[in-house]
């Protein structure tokens, strides 16, 4: 009898539970990419990259469908878009977060006007973010001819997982959002241009409180990812008699230390390659490479010295140097004020770099 009425007690409190919140598979819309920009008439124009299932995978044969609205928040345009399908949204899969670079220069990407993001439990905090060029719509209907799957181009670029690019800088949501909360590093995006069927991802935007400082060239890219990723796969060129040699860097290691007193800092840079001769006009086999080293060398030492005085000139901090100098004193938040306004601009930059040259390749 005690069971009988367990047994009703539970069916009496199962009718007060509520269904299942999913719906199938065959009615939900995967979003896989996130697009910002500003709107001709409203704050905010959202565009959504929606994945459409396909019995296929072949290169050029994906199907996707991009929608757009303009709102004044992005909680308002994502519910409006609601009512140009027919299926619920799944922001699951969405991997790739664009910012339009028109918006980034109008509005602060800091946490009141990328709320929505940082908020929703159904976005990947592990999500790649970026500027778009021109803006973020273009570079989400851009069609790559190469892609097999809806969006994975851009994902397969940015997570490293396809091509190996020393010019790509890969940035995370939560690590954008932790340089935006907190002091000592400034955030950085790479800069998506959208091309006729391709992109160019070769350069980065550095911010300071949510706006734009400072735009990197390629070059200057691939400095950053050496010092902030250790990311190795570089080529260093340089004349030597007469010859233009190029040298494949396998192994990498950028390490600094601040060093001296506030009235007179300095930072201290050492830079370690390791690599092989990629291409060379002569024979280098049987030349001297420790003068050829040495050629690399005060390139490597040039290259970033000019570099650090860009980033230091523009006052943005992208590498940390701030989070270091608070980590070694211990007079708290006022540390961070002592060293930007007063140390960072008088920091005096010393690098030293050490190039080995391990073989030629697989010829003289």
């Amino acid at each position: 009898m005690r069971s009988f009425k367990i047994i009703v007690a539970f069916c009496v409190l199962s009718l007060l539970l509520s269904s299942c919140g999913f719906k199938d598979l065959d009615r939900r819309f995967f979003v896989i990419a996130f697009g910002i920009d500003s709107g001709k008439t409203k704050k905010y124009e959202i565009s959504l990259k929606l994945a459409i299932p396909s019995p296929k995978i072949e290169p050029g044969q994906e199907k996707d469908q991009v929608i757009s609205e303009e709102a004044d928040s992005i909680a308002e345009a994502v519910r409006r878009m609601k009512s140009k399908v027919d299926k619920e949204f799944d922001f699951g899969h969405c991997k790739i977060l664009v910012i339009g670079k028109g918006f980034a220069e109008k509005h602060k990407l800091a946490r009141e006007n990328l709320d929505w993001i940082f908020r929703r439990r159904d976005i990947q905090q592990i999500a790649y973010i970026a500027l778009g060029e021109p803006d973020a719509k273009s570079v989400l209907n851009t069609k790559v001819k190469s892609e097999r799957l809806p969006g994975n181009a851009l994902i397969l670029a940015l997570s490293r997982e396809g091509t190996e690019s020393p010019f790509i800088a890969t940035v995370y949501l939560f690590d954008y959002y932790r340089r935006v909360r907190g002091y000592g590093k400034d955030p950085y995006l790479p800069v998506i241009r959208s091309l006729k069927d391709t992109f160019d991802i070769s350069r980065a935007a550095v911010f300071q409180t949510g706006t734009i400082k400072l735009e990197l060239s390629p070059e200057e890219t691939s400095i950053l990812n050496q010092v902030v990723r250790q990311y190795p796969h570089i080529s260093l060129s340089t004349e030597y008699n007469g010859h233009q040699i190029s040298v494949n860097v396998v192994q990498l290691k950028a390490k600094y230390r601040i060093t001296g007193t506030d009235e007179n800092p300095r930072i201290v840079f050492h830079v370690r390659m390791r690599g092989e001769t990629e291409e060379s006009s002569a024979g280098v086999f049987d030349k001297s490479w420790t003068k050829l080293e040495k050629y690399l060398e005060d390139q490597v030492v040039e290259d970033y010295t000019n570099f650090l005085r860009k980033l230091q000139q523009a006052k943005v901090d992208p590498i940390g140097f701030g989070m270091r100098y608070r980590a070694i004193r211990h007079e708290g938040h006022g540390e961070f004020d002592k060293w930007w306004n007063t140390v960072y601009p008088n920091v005096e930059f010393k690098v030293y770099a050490n190039v080995e040259i391990r073989g030629t390749g697989i010829i003289k």
